[in-house]
């Protein structure tokens, strides 16, 4: 249950994508504390009227928290190595991975890996604005950041490789890690389950993994995860299902199925 007289208390989340919003808040010292709220967009509008939109209709994101997060889910993204990493470069770092022009674009970046990496990606100049004259004080997170993290973290509990495959409705995320160090990390957009097996089984063949003895975690949207699974056994022979309410254990918002494990892992590692 959420008070909204003491709003400052809690962090209010909020995560993009051209598939629906997600809107959740949450107390960081309260697990039962929580609101959640999913959002269907309008495809043919841009995001930033969409979320003027969902403000104008919505009494829950119109309050003033403590702290806002904001997380996108569409953003490309290229990973660097934080040696090699300098924000007077990251245009160059940009173009070199990413085809897409970022002339009407802002470059941010998150760490993540214990410093290990920098993820890099972009958000349109038009939504930055927007988001920045409602929530001055918001913290930007391309999807993938938490993820990482999250793999990371389970690799550090296994002690052995660690490979996991995030299903969204028309992209996979597929990271595989050893001793807490990312291995690979891509993200993939998929018409079908063929094609998105075609990227899966590639990526698991070039990092020589195997068939019988390494682990696939899979994530994400049911029934859209669910016919993967059902393909991928074919090959693989070790599946499991993540269950967000069995890995995290600070909020009851875990219990929600449809909460995207971006969003799951955000408000938990907090």
């Amino acid at each position: 249950m959420i008070d909204f007289n003491k709003t400052r208390q809690y962090t209010l989340s909020i995560r993009l994508s051209t598939d629906g919003f997600c809107f959740a808040v949450h107390n960081p010292n309260a697990a039962n504390e929580y609101a959640y709220l999913p959002y269907r967009i309008d495809p043919l509008k841009p995001l930033a009227n969409n979320l003027k939109t969902a403000i104008e209709e919505t009494d829950m994101l119109r309050r003033n928290y403590g702290a806002v997060n904001i997380i996108l889910a569409d953003a490309a993204y290229t990973l660097i190595p934080k040696e090699y990493y300098a924000e007077q470069y990251e245009k160059e770092f940009y173009r070199q991975n990413i085809s897409t022009p970022t002339t009407n674009s802002i470059l941010m970046h998150n760490i993540v890996g214990d410093e290990q990496a920098v993820v890099l990606f972009a958000i349109e100049k038009q939504l930055h604005k927007y988001i920045t004259a409602q929530y001055p004080k918001a913290q930007y997170y391309a999807a993938i950041a938490p993820l990482i993290n999250f793999g990371i973290e389970r690799s550090y509990a296994t002690g052995k490789r660690y490979c996991l495959l995030h299903v969204r409705k028309r992209s996979i995320d597929f990271m595989c890690y050893e001793n807490a160090s990312p291995l690979f990390i891509n993200t993939f957009q998929y018409r079908d389950t063929a094609d998105a097996l075609y990227y899966i089984l590639n990526a698991w063949s070039t990092l020589s993994l195997s068939q019988t003895d390494d682990t696939l975690h899979i994530a994400g949207q049911s029934r859209h995860a669910k016919a993967m699974i059902k393909e991928l056994e074919k090959f693989i022979q070790d599946i499991r299902v993540v269950r967000p309410a069995e890995e995290f254990h600070t909020t009851e918002l875990a219990r929600i199925d449809d909460l995207p494990l971006d969003l799951q892992t955000l408000i938990a590692c907090e």
